[in-house]
């Protein structure tokens, strides 16, 4: 008898102790921005590649000389398509007479898909941002068509 109320005295302690250290936990959205600045002196024109199933999908943006395009992307449920850092390949032309063409694998110090080419800034607990500036150096390492 004793044994069973020393039972019921631990559960029922046991129960209490894990109701209150149960707490409702929600993650938040993790949110990542990327800026690109063109410091160059041509204006760029960056064409973004991704598969879709069988198919790519391109899109292209443009950033005038001393101007910048900003772009942010939420991870959880965001679509990646378009955000040019996350891309499956991207091409950057130089004022039409430069190129050059990255894809994530490249271990060059001027591609865009690159993530150590990148300064980055952590901005809080759920967003950070990524920024790579465009050089002369960017349009002398591109080729010619």
């Amino acid at each position: 008898m004793q044994q069973k109320k020393i039972w019921k005295a631990v559960l029922i302690i046991g129960i209490l102790i894990s109701l209150i250290s149960c707490k409702k936990t929600i993650d938040k959205n993790q949110y990542e921005e990327f800026y690109y600045i063109n410091n160059s002196t041509y204006d760029l024109s960056i064409n973004v590649y991704n598969k879709i199933d069988a198919e790519f999908t391109v899109n292209t943006y443009t950033i005038n000389v001393n101007d910048e395009l900003s772009q942010e992307t939420e991870l959880m449920s965001g679509s990646k398509t378009g955000i040019i850092a996350l891309c499956d390949s991207v091409t950057v032309v130089f004022g039409n007479e430069r190129i050059s063409h990255f894809v994530p694998s490249s271990a060059s110090p001027f591609s865009i898909l690159n993530f150590n080419n990148y300064f980055f800034e952590k901005k809080g607990s759920n967003r950070s941002s990524y920024t790579y500036t465009f050089t002369e150096e960017d349009y002398h390492n591109a080729v010619e068509p």
